[in-house]
């Protein structure tokens, strides 16, 4: 679509209402400059309402037709995208909304599709296992509380290899568990949050 200039004028020059108390005459408009516009929007909701084979037609019937189409051009645009608003600091690549691991027969889980950041309270013994499919790179940590219990013994799966620290089993103990991804193993390094 391209602007339209009032009849008479060129080179984008803007519209002036009429106003006869101060002996103004307002521009014409030509007809083209609506025609282009209607166009526009019939075209925009013709596509994006219906499919390239099919498209759905614009009706007098729905005054909503634009509003729609606009929100199906973006879901159509952001399909494979975040759908929320970024913060910086997801935007720098950390996430800051925990997701609770999964546990099944003793086995710890986590998918990291869902986040990098989980949490889980131990409440039995446990075997952490690595993602399926595995991450060919990356970090993610594990936040591992022991129940007011405690004592119940961590075991890694064979992808896992502890290079520092150790789990602390006592009852209520936070064990943060940082993991670096590099293909078939996983650099773990463990530490504890201190009491405040």
């Amino acid at each position: 679509m391209e602007y339209v200039n009032p009849i008479g004028k060129t080179g984008g020059a803007p519209y002036v209402d009429g106003n006869p108390e101060a002996d103004i005459e307002g521009d014409a408009v030509s007809a083209k400059a609506w025609e282009h516009c209607m166009r526009e929007i019939v075209n925009t909701i013709n596509y994006y309402l219906g499919t390239v084979e099919e498209p759905l037609p614009a009706t007098e019937a729905d005054l909503q037709q634009l509003r729609k189409a606009i929100e199906q051009a973006v879901t159509d645009g952001t399909s494979d995208a975040l759908r929320r608003t970024v913060s910086a600091t997801l935007a720098a690549g950390f996430w800051t909304t925990p997701v609770p691991a999964t546990v099944a027969a003793g086995d710890v889980s986590f998918d990291p599709a869902l986040g990098n950041r989980f949490t889980l309270t131990a409440t039995e013994a446990l075997t952490i296992t690595a993602p399926d499919p595995m991450p060919a790179g990356g970090s993610a940590r594990l936040e591992l509380t022991m129940d007011a219990i405690g004592n119940h013994g961590i075991a890694w799966g064979p992808e896992f290899r502890v290079n520092h620290g150790q789990i602390d089993t006592d009852p209520n103990a936070v064990n943060l568990i940082h993991m670096e991804f590099s293909g078939a193993v996983i650099d773990v390094h463990i530490t504890q949050r201190t009491e405040a």
